[in-house]
């Protein structure tokens, strides 16, 4: 993952933090927000997702990317969420949005190595297969 694009710096419920991605076997961005409904709903299950995956040892990253109206609303809804964030208002958000062309929320994209999308909305793959669903994008993640 190239953390020269992503940095290293993010936030999570406790604060600043900083998390190398290339040490990851998958990342997944997380386009969403608390005021759209079907980002909501769909959260919970993302997080059970999330756990676990990461049950016995963690390979998978998620990284929120808000489209948050306010930094009181970012905060509150980052409790909910076991993954990091990149900060409320950074410039990488836009540059993120733009980049892998985000039409609408909640966005699930799986990531390649180098940064390309393996999986533009990975949203249906979780609904879908459950856990099951990370097997599958470890083998996009690992293919050409």
């Amino acid at each position: 993952m190239d953390n020269n694009f992503f940095g290293d710096n993010f936030v999570n419920k406790n604060g600043p933090c900083k998390i190398k991605l290339s040490d990851m076997k998958v990342v997944v961005l997380y386009f969403c927000a608390s005021w759209c409904p079907p980002c909501v709903n769909f959260t919970p299950t993302l997080v059970e997702f999330y756990n676990d995956v990461n049950l016995e040892t963690k390979q998978l990253e998620i990284i929120w990317v808000s489209y948050e109206e306010s930094e009181s609303q970012f905060k509150k809804y980052l409790e909910e969420m076991p993954w990091p964030a990149i900060p409320y208002n950074d410039k990488r958000i836009q540059q993120l949005v733009d980049k892998y062309e985000i039409k609408g929320i909640p966005t699930v994209t799986v990531l390649r190595k180098n940064g390309d999308i393996a999986k533009k909305n990975g949203k249906q793959d979780i609904l879908k297969e459950g856990e099951g669903a990370y097997n599958l994008w470890e083998q996009l993640v690992n293919s050409e």
